[in-house]
């Protein structure tokens, strides 16, 4: 799973800056013919833009993830409640539908509909699993993992179709039935291999837009001592008071690398990748980013008989 974090600070969803105790997992259908998540991050992306904002997009292309608010941000997703208590997030569909009325479509390539269809929902089984991991949720109790369908008939949004929709139309054998197990399932086999990255790419020692942002977490905006557009100045801010971080404009951590940790060794069996050992030694499969920080990984590449330092 890729998963880019492209946070959409112009969105006055964003800019409003309310947050949720997370409760579940809403999952969206575009209900437009467009598989590109960067044509929805673009037009989002605006101060006029008011009528909606998402957690996070799924590209048709090639399913990378794109994460564009701060999972405990409050979305203007569902139209109703489940704004309040989940994380919305929006699959992109085939361009080779043409939407008639309502949520009834034709479709000129049904093989390549189902690709994309498949490539989507897939992404979405593995981004839901993490997310259910992270913030300790069961995908099968009732009302964690909805759809947007499913949420109107529970009185919680708005009367929309998707994405049942895509679908039963494409003949695909989905439901959110099967897409529930496959989450637990998911879970359960704990092969989730994760790439988290950031837009941006690079950190440079000077910014000419934006800023480096000193807080104890990117959500916890009180918390922030400043901005600055100079790298070594936001450092300097947060070696200055313990417990801060520098983060960059889309939220990513990108300062201190953990120091002066305790550690155990671990020689990899094969079948493990970071996030199971993360899960067996750590206790959460999200942990494996401090391995790969503590080995100094460029990848999430590992193999058979290396050793592992695991922090205690």
């Amino acid at each position: 799973m890729k998963l880019v974090k492209n946070i959409l600070t112009k969105n006055p969803c964003y800019v409003a800056g309310k947050t949720i105790t997370i409760k579940g997992l809403m999952l969206h259908s575009v209900g437009c013919p467009q598989p590109s998540a960067a044509v929805f991050i673009k037009n989002w992306n605006s101060e006029s833009y008011n009528r909606a904002c998402v957690h996070g997009f799924i590209d048709g292309n090639d399913g990378t993830i794109y994460q564009t608010l701060p999972w405990n941000h409050r979305g203007w997703h569902s139209g109703a409640a489940a704004n309040n208590t989940h994380i919305g997030i929006e699959m992109c569909e085939p361009d080779c539908i043409k939407y008639t009325g309502g949520a009834t479509f034709i479709c000129s390539d049904m093989a390549m509909a189902k690709e994309v269809a498949t490539r989507t929902y897939n992404a979405a089984v593995e981004l839901f699993a993490y997310l259910c991991e992270k913030f300790n949720l069961d995908p099968l109790a009732d009302g964690v993992i909805i759809s947007h369908s499913e949420g109107h008939k529970r009185g919680v949004a708005s009367n929309h179709a998707d994405p049942e929709h895509l679908w039963n139309q494409l003949n695909i054998g989905y439901t959110m039935d099967t897409f529930r197990a496959a989450v637990k399932e998911k879970m359960e086999n704990k092969n989730l291999s994760v790439s988290i990255g950031d837009t941006k790419g690079s950190y440079p020692e000077k910014l000419s837009t934006g800023y480096y942002r000193v807080r104890k977490t990117w959500e916890d905006k009180k918390s922030q001592l400043g901005a600055y557009r100079v790298l070594v100045n936001a450092k300097a801010q947060a070696d200055k008071n313990p417990g801060y971080q520098v983060f960059s404009d889309s939220g990513v951590r990108i300062y201190p690398i953990s120091k002066n940790i305790t550690y155990r060794e671990y020689t990899v069996v094969k079948g493990d990748s970071l996030w199971t050992i993360a899960h067996k030694l750590l206790g959460s499969g999200i942990r494996y980013t401090e391995i790969k920080a503590l080995n100094n990984l460029t990848s999430n590449t590992i193999y058979s008989g290396q050793i592992l330092k695991i922090p205690n």
